[in-house]
């Protein structure tokens, strides 16, 4: 969990939402989301549009219009009550009848378009009559060239510029409230359209921006809205184009202007003027400019500060928190509906944050709910292992894999041919009382550890540790090629390894074998259970047991074992075993031909 909340921690303070062109094309996606599921509001009565839509280029039958018919426009608005007219038309050329549009203009607040040019672009004069009364902030770097109005209308209003930026999935999201141009008359810092109309009617604008150029606020009148980490304001879209009240070029004097602000531009057909928002891939320009202007004269465009980075990060903590307590609950079902359900709450705490203006960084919240969840799941998937590992220890690694994945493991299998060895330690019961508990547990860890070693090297089972006897099978789960030759070599080599064990306490091993068909099944209810060998052969093999310590022998193997292949008859004859009338083992009414010998020979 620590290492959890250090991770949110440090993704909160990156803020994925803001870097590069990926992540900020994710977080634009996501905040598309949240205007779609809050759906359309109502627009600010204060705000209208003049379009020159299709049925006003039809009238003149030319586009773009006229400064003539423009200015019969601009007089129509007058007329109908307008109190401030922004047009978002760009009239960079000189032309005859300009003065006609410049009288029209100078009846009233009107508010011209000014837009980047190309780098390199001829230097025009812009005669700012307005703008902010102060903006404080960096100084621009490498300004672009401004394609300004002709002189003569800039006599006659006030100028703004008109320039957008789109995000890397080309959706407008944002604004900036000044931008600086350069000019043949020097460096002219223009207000944005929007801004410029609000504060003619609500009062001078001050924009503040640090020096760093994160952040700052914009000021106009009694309004004041934060600047994102850009220096830009993020907009809040009331809905698809024609949210804000639209009327046509062509009957602008039946239009209900009287105190608005009016933003004039144009939406016909083929017009160039248009961009992707979060409600429509084609709203007109215009309507992005009205849009903003209805955001500060209800003060409600989107915060995205670093108040608002403050609050994602904190949420992006409490989702880190939650998706791991969620993903860490038991059971693979309930830990997958708690992680859900986590997701729905965050989500949940985004839609109810922004529809109250904050813009949180849904990206670094979704990270760190992944963190959460996915270093829960990986912790509970390394448990997992480590307990399965932990009690794979406790059977033999042939079988834990089908132990593991079965329901019902080693169901309806049929006897099997194996061999079963039994070793014991000749003498423990007077070494354990003469050593005491701690002594005799570890010596006994000590044999079984040799027991398990020798055991893998030759491929054998182990079936059952009970306390100084090993039962040890060979041929399950199924028979191999070998398998006598593999017991003769597990009985040598753990021979070999207790006589050469400098903490062996000079106890000698008896070892008995048979071979013969065995069952391989689990035993045990529903909550408790082994897997078992079981059959007449592991029966036999403990009996011989009986044999070897009679004769006090430290061998003894079956006949059906040394009869099973050419090398075991040669591997007693080698070390000189003895065949016995057939015994009658006890607790057995068949008799069986056992071989008795000592694996090693005697210390003289």
């Amino acid at each position: 969990m620590a290492g959890v909340v250090l991770g949110a921690l440090a993704l909160g303070l990156w803020h994925p939402g803001e870097r590069g062109a990926f992540w900020q094309g994710i977080e634009g996606r996501l905040l598309d989301a949240r205007f779609l599921v809050r759906g359309p509001l109502p627009a600010p009565q204060q705000v209208a549009i003049v379009a020159f839509d299709d049925a006003a280029i039809e009238r003149p039958a030319t586009f773009p219009p006229s400064r003539t018919a423009l200015s019969e426009v601009v007089s129509g608005a007058w007329q109908a009550g307008a109190r401030v007219l922004a047009l978002d038309v760009l009239l960079i050329d000189p032309r005859p009848d300009d003065a006609v549009l410049a009288a029209a203009l100078a009846r009233g607040m009107a508010i011209l378009g000014v837009a980047e040019a190309a780098s390199g672009a001829s230097l025009v004069t812009l005669r700012q009559r307005g703008g902010p009364s102060l903006v404080t902030g960096p100084e621009p770097q490498a300004p672009l060239p401004a394609m300004g109005p002709d002189p003569v209308l800039q006599e006659a209003a006030d100028l703004a510029h008109v320039t957008v930026e789109h995000g890397p999935d080309g959706v407008l999201r944002r604004l900036r409230p000044v931008l600086s141009v350069a000019s043949s008359n020097g460096l002219v810092t223009l207000p944005g359209l929007a801004v410029a109309a609000v504060s003619a009617q609500a009062g001078p604008t001050r924009v503040s921006i640090p020096p760093s150029g994160v952040g700052g606020r914009l000021e106009i009148g009694p309004v004041s809205v934060p600047l994102d980490l850009r220096g830009t304001v993020p907009l809040d879209y009331y809905g698809p184009a024609g949210s804000i009240p639209t009327y046509s070029a062509a009957s602008v004097s039946q239009a209900d202007l009287r105190g608005k602000i009016v933003f004039v531009g144009a939406t016909a057909t083929g017009f160039g003027d248009r961009h992707a928002t979060p409600f429509d891939a084609t709203m007109p320009g215009v309507e992005v400019h009205a849009t903003f202007a209805a955001n500060l004269l209800t003060g409600r465009p989107l915060r995205r500060d670093g108040v608002a980075w403050g609050a994602s990060v904190l949420l992006g903590l409490l989702a880190a928190v939650a998706g791991c307590a969620a993903a860490g609950l038991n059971g693979p079902l309930v830990a997958t509906v708690a992680t859900a359900g986590a997701a729905l709450a965050m989500a949940a705490a985004l839609q109810a944050a922004f529809s109250a203006g904050w813009w949180l960084d849904a990206t670094t919240v979704a990270m760190c709910l992944a963190l959460g969840a996915g270093a829960s799941a990986a912790a509970q998937r390394f448990q997992q292992r480590r307990r399965a590992t932990n009690l794979a220890r406790y059977q033999s690694p042939a079988l834990v894999e089908t132990l593991a994945t079965d329901a019902d493991p080693l169901r309806d299998r049929p006897p099997l041919p194996a061999v079963v060895v039994f070793v014991d330690v000749v003498g423990f019961t007077p070494h354990a009382e003469r050593s005491g508990p701690a002594r005799t547990y570890a010596f006994l860890a000590a044999f079984t550890r040799q027991v398990e070693q020798a055991a893998d090297r030759c491929g054998g089972m182990i079936a059952d540790f009970a306390g100084d006897g090993a039962l040890v099978v060979f041929g399950v789960p199924e028979p191999g090629a070998d398998d006598v030759g593999q017991a003769l070599r597990f009985i040598e080599q753990l021979d070999a390894a207790v006589l050469a064990s400098a903490d062996w306490p000079g106890l000698g091993l008896r070892f008995s074998a048979h071979a013969g068909p065995v069952q391989l099944g689990v035993l045990g209810g529903d909550r408790h259970r082994r897997v078992a060998v079981s059959g007449d052969v592991v029966n036999t093999a403990s009996r011989l047991q009986d044999s070897a310590r009679a004769r006090d022998a430290s061998l003894a193997l079956s006949g059906a074992f040394v009869a099973a292949t050419p090398h075991a008859r040669r591997w007693a004859g080698q070390r000189g075993l003895v065949r016995l009338e057939p015994q009658q083992l006890r607790g057995r009414a068949a008799l069986e031909e056992v071989w008795v010998g000592a694996l090693r020979p005697s210390t003289p």
